[in-house]
């Protein structure tokens, strides 16, 4: 035993999000600068996981893999993140998997991935966060469904429009998708797919609209149709927390008058909020920089 640490990524909403068939899935944003790190201390002397900040979820995960590998004890567990909870960001889901990883180094444990995901399902629906590529998830279930890979170089500006989800009772409500919504989602797919294969963002951009304009019957953002003009004027693409209040555009980073699109595009989303305080973010995706959200407040990451 020793002590335990343990970090994850969270996301910016999804890509893609709905069912396929009968299966439910989705396609994984990954946000290197939102992190949850966590800590753990093995104690003999107790019998269970403690934790402070009210990480039930977290605890809830840590007990399920020392029952998985016949662990008896316990010890103390401490999560730092700066992901904002309710967003649609992964906050719940990056703690457990932090919380886990941490728990495993601490007694040497083989953790899986695969491991993780059914850990992290039979607390909660979970986000796919323990892949640090791009990948298509199973988060009611815990599957992996298929990895495509990291991103081609991508500009992301993007608003939180205020309020939070609860994650749990928000996928415990059946969505009606309905064949058309279907087709849609399946079209979305594959176009991640091409962009994957061809490195050609546009049609990732263009997977992301869709799936957007679907999730628009069961979650609407209010500006969803403002994005989606400024999207389309300069080849980008909508991106939503499907489950979640941000909302934001993506576009090609290689995009001629970068910095003067991206202005443009943070200027145009902050009009409906003029008496708000927007505030704008930026980080490189190959650097390990915090990146705070909270609300009404526009975020770029570059």
């Amino acid at each position: 035993m020793k002590l335990g640490k343990g970090s994850c990524h969270g996301t910016f909403g999804e890509l893609v999000q709905g069912i396929i068939g009968k299966r439910p899935f989705l396609i994984t944003l990954p946000i290197p600068s939102l992190r949850s790190m966590a800590t753990f201390i093995p104690d003999p002397a107790i019998s269970e996981i403690r934790v402070v900040d009210s990480k039930i979820k977290a605890r809830r995960a840590g007990g399920l893999l020392l029952q998985l590998f016949g662990v008896k004890g316990g010890g103390h567990l401490e999560i730092l993140s700066n992901i904002p909870t309710g967003k649609g960001l992964a906050s719940s889901s990056a703690d457990i998997v932090a919380a886990l990883r941490a728990i495993s180094d601490s007694y040497s444990l083989p953790l899986t991935q695969e491991m993780i995901s059914s850990i992290a399902a039979k607390v909660e629906p979970t986000d796919g966060v323990m892949y640090g590529e791009v990948v298509a998830y199973d988060f009611i279930n815990g599957q992996l469904i298929e990895s495509f890979g990291d991103l081609p170089p991508f500009i992301l500006v993007g608003i939180d429009l205020g309020g939070t989800v609860n994650t749990i009772e928000f996928n415990q409500v059946p969505k009606a998708y309905s064949q058309d919504d279907q087709n849609q989602l399946i079209e979305a797919y594959n176009l991640v797919k091409k962009g994957f294969w061809e490195e050609n963002p546009t049609y990732i951009f263009k997977a992301a609209t869709m799936s957007a304009q679907v999730n628009q019957k069961i979650l609407p953002k209010p500006i969803f149709y403002q994005l989606e003009k400024l999207a389309h004027t300069f080849q980008g693409g909508v991106v939503v927390a499907h489950s979640g209040t941000v909302a934001g555009i993506l576009i090609d980073r290689n995009i001629l008058n970068c910095q003067k699109v991206v202005s443009h595009i943070t200027r145009e989303i902050s009009i409906p909020f003029k008496s708000s305080n927007i505030k704008l973010f930026q980080y490189k995706s190959y650097e390990k920089t915090y990146v705070t959200i909270a609300e009404n407040k526009v975020v770029c990451c570059l």
